[in-house]
């Protein structure tokens, strides 16, 4: 199945350094597509894009909503799309799933930042001031530029 998994860059540096997310636990989003092309809501095959669209984001959000607790992290929203045995999920009744295992580095598929430039409208947001941060869309890694990108 197919997560994301809301971050901050706290918990993306320790998982360069590591090799995998620091913990298990973490809530993510869910989107399950069959072999047909639907999702897990029963949506078409062009019903797609828009599914995983949803799910990054309310994952930024949840990012968001992360970094009030992390004062340390920069104040950027970040999201691990990452492909994940079911075994390693248990559900949620608001259709999220927790994670039991940590996540090696080698199941992400992507990683979903801001851009530097974007932590002032992210430190508006988190002070409940007015912020363009619906607007902003993440930028997209690939997983091998995650040293990078943390650095």
């Amino acid at each position: 199945m197919r997560v994301y998994i809301p971050v901050t860059f706290v918990g993306l540096r320790r998982a360069a350094s590591s090799g995998a997310l620091p913990s298990s636990g973490w809530r993510a989003q869910l989107l399950v597509e069959s072999a047909e092309g639907t999702t897990s809501t029963g949506g078409s095959a062009a019903s797609v894009d828009e599914a995983e669209y949803e799910a990054l984001r309310a994952a930024a959000g949840q990012s968001l909503d992360a970094l009030r607790s992390e004062p340390e992290a920069p104040r950027r929203r970040a999201v691990v799309v990452a492909n994940v045995p079911d075994e390693w999920t248990e559900s949620e009744p608001d259709g999220t799933v927790i994670l039991t295992r940590r996540v090696p580095v080698e199941r992400f598929l992507a990683v979903y930042a801001d851009a530097p430039d974007s932590s002032a409208a992210v430190v508006a947001a988190l002070n409940g001031k007015e912020s363009p941060i619906e607007g902003i869309d993440l930028l997209w890694f690939a997983r091998q530029e995650l040293a990078d990108l943390v650095s």
